[in-house]
């Protein structure tokens, strides 16, 4: 019965060696994956950050020239305006000898000074609109950029704290 107990013993020893203590312990993550893991996906959100800021950057000019250009526009019509009625300044002057005929040349002044003065309402409404609507736009690019960079921010620190949780805490 004690040879039986021996070998009883030698079997359960074997065991016991076979079974690595702290099986349920998690092992310690592999440093130099995760730091190769987090320069990529920073790299990454430098690259779209950039292209994105680039991207806002390009529509901020072409918003700004067109701005530029619908100005110079509206200072061509008006300089057009002003000469048309120094134009009609003139008419009205020259044919002041008959009342009929300054008061025609009047009323066709006083309409196309009408429809000028209309055109450039219009034209300087166009152009008000399309300021309002590339500064609306600007801040929507703007935001979604803003947006971009807070949802990235979100994203380190989820990392950061996932690298926090995944390093191992120093013993003692």
């Amino acid at each position: 019965m004690a040879t039986i107990q021996k070998h009883l013993d030698a079997i359960r020893v074997e065991r016991a060696a076979l079974v690595p203590e702290g099986h349920s312990a998690v092992p310690a993550a592999p440093t130099e994956a995760v730091a190769v893991i987090w320069g990529v996906a920073w790299a990454q959100a430098q690259v779209l950050t950039l292209a994105r800021l680039e991207s806002l950057t390009t529509d901020r000019d072409a918003a700004r020239t067109l701005v530029a250009t619908q100005s110079q526009d509206i200072a061509s019509l008006t300089g057009e305006i002003d000469a048309l009625m120094a134009a009609s300044e003139a008419r009205v002057s020259e044919q002041a000898h008959g009342l009929a005929a300054a008061q025609a040349l009047a009323a066709t002044q006083g309409q196309a000074l009408a429809t000028a003065q209309a055109e450039l309402e219009r034209v300087t409404t166009a152009a008000n609109a399309a300021a309002v609507l590339a500064e609306r736009e600007a801040k929507i690019e703007r935001q979604a950029l803003q947006a971009t960079v807070d949802r990235l921010t979100d994203q380190a620190s989820d990392l950061k704290s996932l690298l926090a949780r995944l390093s191992p805490t120093p013993a003692g």
